[in-house]
């Protein structure tokens, strides 16, 4: 069994710009007329972006498009590459909600996407 995340989103071309500019995901296909399905990977990991208007149609009774208190986590092998992501997103004055730290176990720092989902980006280490 794997995992797949599925962002609910607002607009989906947006969305894919900040996971494919910041956290280095190229796109694999979009689906539907006009678009609002697309699946995007970075190595192992899928995630897929949905237009809140095609989920509504596609899942009944899914509830009113709200911001997310979940956080989701993508982890990295490389320290330098989570340092890169984080000047970047810095650079370009993106809503981060955590500075980039060393905690227990791991570096990381946390950042809103385009539709406020909470996203950490972390690189675990042993000490």
């Amino acid at each position: 069994m794997d995992t797949v995340i599925e962002f609910v989103v607002s607009d989906l071309y947006k969305s894919a710009e900040f996971y494919i500019k910041y956290l280095g995901f190229k796109e694999e296909f979009t689906e539907y007329v006009p678009p609002s399905w697309m699946q995007l990977k970075n190595g192992e990991t899928i995630i897929m972006l949905v237009t809140y208007d095609y989920a509504k149609k596609d899942i009944p009774g899914l509830k009113e498009y709200t911001p997310s208190t979940n956080l989701y986590k993508f982890r990295y092998s490389s320290l330098d590459e989570v340092k890169e992501i984080y000047e970047n997103i810095k650079k370009d004055n993106r809503k981060i909600f955590l500075d980039f730290r060393k905690s227990d176990y791991r570096y990381e720092f946390g950042v809103f996407d385009e539709d406020d989902n909470m996203i950490l980006v972390t690189k675990v280490t042993d000490e």
